[in-house]
């Protein structure tokens, strides 16, 4: 999906809610929005996707405030919140017969994609307390889009599945999807970001919430992008595109891409997230925040 253009406002908005939270001098800060003002002045279009824009945004908010990993306790927080809570679910999960489990563990991987303390209610402000709430309420919606048991159906005859991540703390939910997913005999190959950018799983987050225990093989998707990117994705991100049966692909960022990559994949793509604003609820024929399971 390409970038509209009230996509700008959003781009900025983000950028703005990260500096409300990092400590930096004002004039670092403008410094920061001047510098991703002339980008967007001299790059904004609406041929490339969204995410492109916000990843060079934030990019300029990294090399210009010398901080490796902004946000870097917000994410840990996201990640120890997402393990404490995937270990309940689990326990919930093992108690059903595989259809229900399998609906049941795709719900919470949709429910988790909440987890996202860019845009979880309160922004990159966010409260422990109301994400857990937040993520409750979401899962009681429903999905306003279910393509669940054919994306079951085509798992179970896959051979080869390549799994997408999105944010820090979902993944500790991924894990039980993808151990789901490797007891129909699929091989599942996980893939994760190489650097941090705003809330988006980087390979260290995946140790984390020791995501080798259940990926067959976790490789890199490319360097520090919003969700996988058209120019910038690994070598390896694109082999497996190649060969896999199914793509399971987490959060917005990712629909942006393999929307405008699909008539590259081979396989079947399953896309499984809740929407963060109307330009995409739109673009899948709804409206308003919804969650989502489907194939591309």
């Amino acid at each position: 999906m390409r970038t509209h253009l009230n996509c700008a406002s959003c781009i900025i908005d983000d950028l703005c809610g990260a500096l409300q939270l990092i400590p930096l001098e004002e004039k670092i800060k403008k410094e920061i929005l001047k510098e991703s003002f002339q980008f967007l002045a001299r790059e904004f279009s609406t041929d490339k996707i969204p995410s492109y824009f916000i990843t060079e945004a934030h990019r300029i908010l990294k090399r210009i405030s010398r901080i490796e990993i902004p946000f870097k306790e917000r994410r840990d927080k996201c990640n120890q919140l997402g393990i404490e809570m995937a270990e309940k679910i689990a326990l919930e999960a093992e108690g059903l017969e595989e259809s229900e489990r399998f609906s049941f563990l795709v719900n919470w991987a949709i429910a988790s994609n909440h987890l996202d303390f860019r845009t979880v209610g309160t922004g990159y402000g966010f409260q422990m307390a109301e994400i857990i709430e937040e993520l409750r309420d979401c899962l009681s919606e429903g999905l306003k889009i279910d393509r669940r048991a054919e994306i079951l159906r085509t798992a179970k005859s896959s051979s080869k599945i390549l799994y997408i991540h999105d944010n820090v703390g979902e993944i500790a939910f991924d894990k039980l999807l993808i151990k789901e997913l490797r007891r129909y005999g699929a091989s599942v190959t996980s893939a994760l970001r190489g650097g941090p950018i705003t809330s988006d799983a980087t390979m260290e987050d995946g140790e984390t919430v020791s995501l080798q225990e259940a990926a067959s093989e976790i490789i890199l998707a490319g360097p520090d992008t919003l969700g996988i990117s058209l120019d910038e994705m690994s070598d390896q991100l694109k082999g497996e595109l190649q060969t896999a049966d199914l793509v399971i692909a987490k959060g917005q960022a990712n629909y942006y891409a393999l929307t405008e990559y699909r008539s590259k994949v081979p396989g079947k793509i399953a896309c499984l997230f809740r929407t963060k604003c109307e330009i995409v609820s739109n673009d899948l024929g709804e409206t308003g925040k919804i969650n989502i399971a489907v194939l591309l």
